[in-house]
């Protein structure tokens, strides 16, 4: 299933793009799509934001793989 497949009209928005998406963040138990995507280090992210939608956080994941500066960088 798509991770945007099924979001109701309370999804949370991304706060790059401002998509719509699902997101299991606060599932209990933990639940979200994001799990399946490879990992990225916790400075390439601002935690003060949302969580990125599916499309924004592979491209941060391929942009870090570059070696490109993170959502999280001044």
């Amino acid at each position: 299933m798509k991770p945007s497949a099924s979001r109701s009209t309370n999804s949370p928005r991304c706060p790059r793009c401002g998509t719509a998406f699902d997101c299991g963040r606060h599932a209990q138990p933990f639940e979200c799509w994001c799990r399946e995507m490879p990992s990225l280090q916790a400075d390439r992210l601002d935690p003060a934001r949302p969580c990125l939608c599916p499309e924004c956080l592979a491209g941060e994941i391929a942009q870090a793989a570059r070696g490109g500066p993170g959502a999280g960088s001044a």
